[in-house]
């Protein structure tokens, strides 16, 4: 049996989602800073669910190598991880591009609501593409490519 995959991925290279995990000097300032973003985060969640119309239910969290990620599930099938650290990678995982392409106009309508009106905000909103299986989905190591790059740009 096989089963169909669909999925929606967001990576916000400008770093403008309010719940980037940020780095910093010190870590009271990394706690600080990782508890401002999870209050974020969970307004963002709040507002997807209305948008999505169905329950999201958190199911826990994960720190795997230097990644934290948040995992969900959808009330009605599928389930959303969040790696929270700059840039923040949002990947929503189905079994049908109907809910795939739902999914993706939800979060689109989200990110309107909550993003600045600025240039930026509207790259990573027009960004926002469903994915069937046979097209690649935002994988850890194009994340690691592109947190490289941006890295190099910043230190120079």
């Amino acid at each position: 049996m096989h089963v169909k995959h669909a999925n929606v991925s967001v990576l916000d290279v400008a770093e403008i989602l309010p719940f980037t995990i940020r780095a910093a000097k010190s870590t009271v300032q990394e706690l600080k800073n990782a508890s401002i973003a999870r209050e974020e985060l969970e307004r963002f969640i709040a507002k997807l669910e209305k948008n999505f119309g169905e329950p999201i239910w958190y199911i826990g969290f994960d720190v795997i190598g230097e990644k934290f990620y948040e995992r969900f599930l959808f009330d009605k099938g599928g389930f959303l991880e969040i790696l929270m650290e700059a840039p923040v990678a949002i990947v929503a995982h189905f079994v049908s591009e109907k809910r795939a392409k739902n999914f993706s106009a939800a979060l689109k309508k989200t990110l309107k609501e909550i993003l600045p009106k600025t240039a930026a905000s509207r790259l990573l909103i027009d960004s926002i593409k469903e994915a069937s299986e046979e097209h690649a989905e935002l994988k850890v190591h194009k994340w690691h490519k592109i947190r490289k790059i941006k890295k190099s740009v910043n230190d120079v």
